[in-house]
């Protein structure tokens, strides 16, 4: 949507696990009124540049974070100043994180969801909270399928925050033989062969197992077509070493290819295949619902051997090779009768081409509609709310009326209901407040727990690091100022907070590293200057404090203090010509500065020992 003033809107995808290309390709359709950019891990991102055919995609590429993949550090920073953010899937700490970003930055949050199981993860606690804190907060839930939106009323979500648009594929191959035959040799295959391919994720869920055990049955009731088969994988993910080992193990490991993702490898593919095999085994804790995975195969002329189940009885009914789900006899017989009747696959790819009713134009208005209706919605502000509430204990804690904080936060205690995000942020503002009275150890409880509420939530640790700072354990305090810089790896305090405990421990060199990283994210931070002046004199090493006050001085040409200690710096470094410049354009300023005038003296005597004062 295209504001009056001509400015489109801006919306974010966040994704916290693999997507399937197209589903992002298809938001090519809104460029023309909406930003659009995509949210993800570096890892994530690098898939995206190799698979994606969004030309123009805009990506904002987070640390991969070890403990947890479905956690994107800074994620809730990244968020502000969008106007739409659309988050695909409510399992991941990704989720919670737009959750607990959405109160503060004021956007609108879409869940996007394909999961096709009610209440998805709910025997895992942490996924249960997650769903619900994504369940309450949400404006609205985008799903593709009825077998989606069936779950979510089961779940009792209201039918009307419930929308939906089409999924859309466009056509990527003429399937002739000419251009088959090439593509089977750039797989290096035979043009005999019969080949069936998988795309997305290789991952235990996906029922690849049956697909090999169906293969070994073949080779024992037909062995011209267990010569003729090749499985073609186009895909990554955890399962990879697993279906390699199981086709070495039964002797199939030369009836098998696995093509890097890419969008060279995806075009090939689809030219060459025979089939496209799709079983995915219904999981409450993954996305099990994706539509587009069959949508470019039946969009691109290749029948699919597909299990029952209600993706694909919504998406392609009885136009497909069916068979019974983790059977590899089942299998096999339908693998065979695909094989044997080329008639019947042309057939099959033909009537689901036809079923395809998702035209462009039409996909386009449906997805611009969706967008507009959740722009329309206006929510409606009490001064009484929960949110303004805890904004207002924020507000007296950075006014330093801690006392007033406190009080507020307990009656916001004896309310029901408060959100796991909002209950752990006020305990670390009680954790804020008792450590800013001196007392310590109440500060640590609280920031404790607000860590068993939040184990993501980085200034509680930031806390507990400062705390350590205080009583000069600065063991603990790297530790928990670490775990603060891998959850906001661009938190300014955090990384202070680090290059203060390596400073106090001794290690000059990691706490200069640390505290430039804290001028990174903010060039005016002053107290990081000064700490890197401190560590520089310690270490004798100014390149990196020179370029730092060079920054802040661009920023704030008149500051005296930082004109002087660069010049002082300048001076000691042997660099007499900018020492005198810099002193110059402190007296410019102001004529009576003593220091300038002592400084002025020094470089006077090195430089020319007959001169006097700059203004004698």
């Amino acid at each position: 949507m295209v504001s009056n003033s001509g400015v489109q809107k801006k919306l974010a995808l966040v994704y916290g696990t693999l997507p399937s290309v197209e589903e992002i390709d298809q938001f090519l359709l809104t460029a023309s009124d909406y930003e659009v950019t995509v949210v993800t891990s570096e890892s994530i991102v690098g898939y995206l540049t190799q698979t994606s055919r969004y030309d123009q995609l805009t990506c904002i590429a987070l640390p991969d974070h070890s403990e947890n993949t479905t956690y994107l550090p800074g994620l809730e920073k990244v968020l502000q100043g969008f106007d739409l953010v659309v988050v695909k899937e409510r399992l991941g700490m990704y989720a919670y994180q737009a959750v607990k970003a959405k109160w503060r930055s004021r956007f609108r949050l879409i869940i996007w969801v394909d999961n096709l199981t009610p209440m998805p993860g709910e025997d895992i606690t942490h996924m249960r909270t997650i769903r619900t804190e994504v369940g309450n907060a949400a404006d609205a839930f985008l799903v593709q399928t009825e077998a989606a939106r069936q779950a979510l009323l089961i779940e009792g979500v209201d039918t009307q925050r419930i929308l939906s648009f089409s999924p859309f594929v466009e056509q990527r191959i003429q399937r002739q033989a000419k251009t088959r035959a090439r593509a089977i040799a750039n797989l290096g295959l035979a043009d005999t062969d019969f080949v069936i391919a998988h795309f997305g994720q290789i991952e235990w869920e996906e029922s690849l197992l049956d697909l090999v055990h169906a293969m070994k049955l073949i080779e024992f009731s037909d062995k011209s077509l267990a010569g003729r088969m090749k499985l073609v994988f186009c895909g990554i993910g955890s399962f990879s070493a697993e279906i390699r080992d199981r086709l070495v193990t039964l002797g199939l490991d030369r009836q098998a290819v696995y093509a890097a993702p890419s969008r060279d490898a995806f075009h090939e593919v689809l030219t060459a295949a025979d089939c496209f095999y799709y079983s995915p085994i219904a999981s409450r804790d993954r996305v099990d619902g994706d539509p587009y995975r069959l949508m470019i195969a039946t969009a691109n002329g290749v029948p699919v051997i597909a299990a029952r189940g209600p993706l694909v009885e919504e998406t392609i009914g009885k136009h497909r090779f069916d068979f019974c789900p983790g059977s590899p006899e089942s299998l096999a017989k339908a693998i065979r009768k695909a094989a044997a009747t080329q008639s019947l696959r042309i057939d099959i790819a033909a009537k689901n081409l036809q079923q395809l009713k998702a035209a462009k134009p039409r996909v386009t208005r449906e997805m611009l509609e969706v967008f507009s209706i959740v722009n329309r919605q206006t929510p409606t502000i009490d001064v009484n709310a929960l949110d303004h509430q805890v904004l207002e204990v924020e507000a007296q804690v950075h006014a330093k009326q801690y006392l007033a904080a406190i009080d507020v936060i307990e009656s916001i205690f004896q309310l029901k209901d408060i959100p796991i995000h909002h209950k752990a942020n006020l305990y670390r503002l009680i954790g804020d407040c008792f450590t800013k009275l001196g007392d310590g150890e109440a500060g640590k409880q609280a920031y404790q727990q607000a860590i068993e509420l939040d184990p993501y939530a980085s200034r509680a640790f930031i806390g507990l690091g400062t705390i350590s700072l205080t009583r000069n354990s600065f063991d603990s305090a790297v530790l928990q100022f670490q775990k603060a810089v891998s959850l906001a790896p661009e938190d300014e305090m955090a990384n202070l907070g680090l290059g203060l405990a390596f400073q106090g421990m001794g290690e000059l060199n990691e706490a200069s590293r640390w505290v430039v990283k804290t001028l990174e994210c903010n060039p005016e931070n002053t107290a990081a200057l000064f700490t890197l002046v401190q560590i520089a004199s310690e270490r004798g090493k100014f390149a990196e404090v020179q370029q730092a006050l060079a920054t802040y001085i661009g920023l704030h040409p008149h500051d005296h203090n930082m004109l002087y200690t660069l010049a002082v710096i300048k001076f000691k470094v042997g660099d007499n010509q900018a020492a005198k410049s810099l002193v110059e354009r402190i007296v410019s300023i102001d004529p009576y500065n003593e220091r300038a005038q002592a400084l002025s003296q020094q470089i006077a005597r090195l430089t020319d020992p007959t001169a006097g004062t700059l203004n004698a």
